[in-house]
C-alpha cells in the first residue's frame, strides 16, 4: 500500500513507498535486465560538469524508443500524471508544485550504479525531478542514498520508492558498494528511474509534437 511522505522544511520533497504494484515493478525490472544485458547502459560524461563528477551508466530511454507504448518502463511511469493524491500533496507542500499543471514536456533516463559508482552533487536542468529506485531481490549492495547537499538530508533509498523535488536542488548519490557479485553490468546493481519534467516554450505556429501532461 502506497505511503506519502511529504517534507515542507527546508526544501519541499516528497517520498512514495511502495509506490507501484509489484506486477509493474515486476515489467521494470525484466526491461531493466534486458537493457543491461543488451549493454544499452554506458557512461556518459555529464554536461557542463568537471570531470569526476560522477561515475555510473545511464541511458535516455526516449533515445531508444520511438514509441513509448513499446516501453513497459514509460508506459508506467505515465500512470504519476494520473495519480490525483500524489499532485494534491505536492500543491499542499508548497506553492512552487502549481508548476506540475504547466510543465508540457518530459523525459526519462535509467542510471544504474555498481561497486564504487557514485554522483557528486549537482541540480537537474528542468523544472521537477523525479526518482524511482529498483533493484534485484536480495539486496546486493550498500550505499547509493540521496544527500541533498544544501541541508544536510540524507534520503535512504528503498526498494519501489519515489521521491520528487525541485530540479534546482542540488544532490548526490553516496558510493555504492557491491556486496558480493562485483562483475560489471551483473544487473544486480541500484537501478534509479528519473522523470524530469519541463516547461517547453514553442513558437505560436509551432504545435506540440508531444502529448501534454
Amino acid at each position: 500500500m502506497k505511503e506519502y511522505i511529504p517534507h515542507k522544511e527546508p526544501i519541499p520533497y516528497l517520498l512514495v513507498k511502495d509506490y507501484f504494484s509489484e506486477e509493474d515493478v515486476n515489467l521494470m525490472l525484466q526491461e531493466l535486465q534486458f537493457l543491461t544485458s543488451k549493454e544499452k547502459l554506458a557512461f556518459k560524461p555529464p554536461i557542463n560538469m568537471a570531470e569526476g563528477t560522477k561515475k555510473n551508466n545511464q541511458i535516455g530511454l526516449d533515445e531508444i524508443y520511438s514509441k513509448r507504448e513499446t516501453s513497459d518502463i514509460l508506459t508506467i511511469l505515465n500512470k504519476i500524471y494520473k495519480d490525483e493524491k500524489l499532485i494534491n500533496k505536492l500543491c499542499d507542500m508548497s506553492f512552487f508544485y502549481k508548476s506540475w499543471s504547466v510543465t508540457n514536456k518530459d523525459s526519462t533516463l535509467v542510471a544504474y550504479y555498481e561497486d564504487a559508482d557514485y554522483y557528486k552533487s549537482h541540480q537537474d536542468l528542468a523544472v521537477i525531478s523525479m526518482m524511482y529506485w529498483l533493484w534485484k531481490e536480495p539486496k546486493s549492495f550498500e550505499g547509493g542514498d540521496i544527500e541533498l547537499t544544501d541541508y544536510d538530508i540524507r534520503v535512504p533509498v528503498q526498494r519501489n520508492q519515489l521521491m520528487i523535488m525541485p530540479s534546482s536542488t542540488k544532490h548526490a548519490v553516496t558510493p555504492v558498494k557491491m556486496l558480493d557479485n562485483k562483475v560489471r553490468f551483473s544487473g544486480n546493481g541500484r537501478y534509479c528511474i528519473f522523470r524530469f519534467l519541463y516547461i517547453h516554450l514553442l513558437p505560436r505556429d509551432e504545435e506540440l509534437s508531444y502529448p501534454s501532461i
